[in-house]
């Protein structure tokens, strides 16, 4: 399989740890990767902060946004696994290729705004290829890391990968204020397709074969990715543009399409700048009193800023809110790993499928009562709701690595 068998590595020792030269070899697939992967997000996350604003200038409805949003995490409920069959039947570095420049291609074909089934389309296929890009990539850079240098090994590749949502969140929107949407989305999947020679140099034509542990997962795991998925992504992340036009008058000095870029930028550049501080608060408080914190903290963030009284309030609060949520993506997820990789995979699922449904239902709430603040609070809501499956839990999490 493509993810290295945790067991195999869990005795490891500074005495029986990688050669230097084994490691240093693993760092040359995590940079090439992880840039490539950076590459292949910009045309996906531009779309975030561009759609819930000017959908309708581009011959949308609402409800078609909230399709778009989150039709490419919906695919990948099915094509997760197809990504899994695959990468033992054929070559990977072929697969991988071939994912990123389906990436950009899908990134031109968003300039066809004229056809909401042309941009469903699309980001079906997106949702595909990055089953791929996460599965085949992430496999390669972990095949030679063991168990104590994972955490530093995925940090990194979420790091670099994570500098192309900013990237495509600031410098996409940017781009779209100065081309207009439809050259800058031929601009974007042009720069996009740098990511394939730097993935054919970074994985190799197979990758060895590991046995596996699979153990089960307590429900509330899966309740909190579920959560998390939907909240942040959906209930805020994609409505935030729209949330923003309430506040931010048209004759602003910055734009309100700017504004929502660099809020979400900001947002990815706490996962990469703060995860590893903020994540260590679940080492210090231990799992239940880090998870109530942060649920409860996140919770009513989202419902001091679906009452703001002005846009200084509704912005700290929202950065308040992203804080949270980096850290519970960090230590939920990091805990949910220490079970082994059949349960992890299982969260993964479920926090994609909220991944999917959060920015649709979050739509739906706009269509219906034509204001994105209670989608916000509806968020809100569903935080502090979620502490309930951490105070019922009845088995204690993992606090050792598997």
């Amino acid at each position: 399989m493509l993810f290295p068998d945790t067991h195999a590595y869990s005795r490891a020792t500074p005495e029986n740890a990688l050669s230097e030269h084994t490691a240093n070899r693993a760092v040359k697939p995590v940079v090439l990767i992880s840039t490539a992967t950076a590459f292949s997000l910009l045309g996906d996350q531009v779309l975030y902060a561009v759609l819930p604003v000017l959908y309708q200038d581009l011959g949308l409805t609402a409800l078609q946004v909230g399709v778009l949003l989150s039709a490419n995490r919906w695919i990948r409920l099915l094509t997760n696994s197809l990504a899994h069959q695959a990468a033992h039947r054929f070559n990977p570095r072929v697969m991988l290729v071939a994912a990123f420049m389906l990436g950009a291609a899908t990134t031109a074909a968003y300039a066809n705004t004229g056809s909401f089934t042309t941009l469903l389309c699309a980001r079906l296929l997106w949702g595909l290829a990055w089953s791929f890009i996460r599965h085949l990539g992430v496999g390669a850079i972990m095949a030679d890391v063991p168990l104590y240098a994972a955490g530093t090994t995925m940090g990194t590749y979420n790091g670099i990968s994570r500098m192309g949502s900013v990237a495509g969140l600031l410098g996409g929107t940017m781009l779209v204020e100065w081309l207009g949407f439809y050259d800058a989305m031929l601009t974007l999947a042009a720069i996009s397709l740098l990511a394939a020679p730097l993935a054919a140099r970074g994985i190799g034509e197979q990758i060895r074969e590991k046995s596996t542990t699979r153990q089960s997962i307590a429900p509330y795991f899966l309740v909190l990715g579920v959560t998390l998925g939907a909240v942040g992504p959906g209930f805020v992340m994609s409505v935030l543009g729209a949330a923003l036009v309430i506040h931010n008058p048209e004759e602003a000095w910055l734009s309100t399409a700017v504004l929502t870029g660099a809020l979400l930028a900001a947002r990815y550049l706490m996962d990469s700048v703060l995860a590893p501080v903020l994540g260590a608060t679940f080492d210090r408080l231990g799992f239940s009193r880090a998870t109530l914190l942060f649920l409860t903290v996140g919770g009513a963030a989202l419902l001091l800023a679906a009452i703001a009284p002005g846009m200084i309030t509704f912005v700290l609060a929202v950065l308040a809110f992203f804080a949270t949520a980096t850290a519970l993506q960090a230590g939920v997820a990091g805990n949910a790993s220490k079970l082994g990789s059949g349960p992890y995979a299982l969260y993964v699922t479920a926090s994609d499928f909220g991944a999917a449904a959060g920015p649709l239902l979050g739509w739906m709430v706009v269509a219906q009562f034509a204001n994105p603040l209670y989608s916000v609070a509806i968020g809100g809501v569903c935080f502090v709701l979620a502490t309930l499956a951490v105070l019922v839990r009845k088995d204690p999490p993992p606090n050792t690595a598997a």
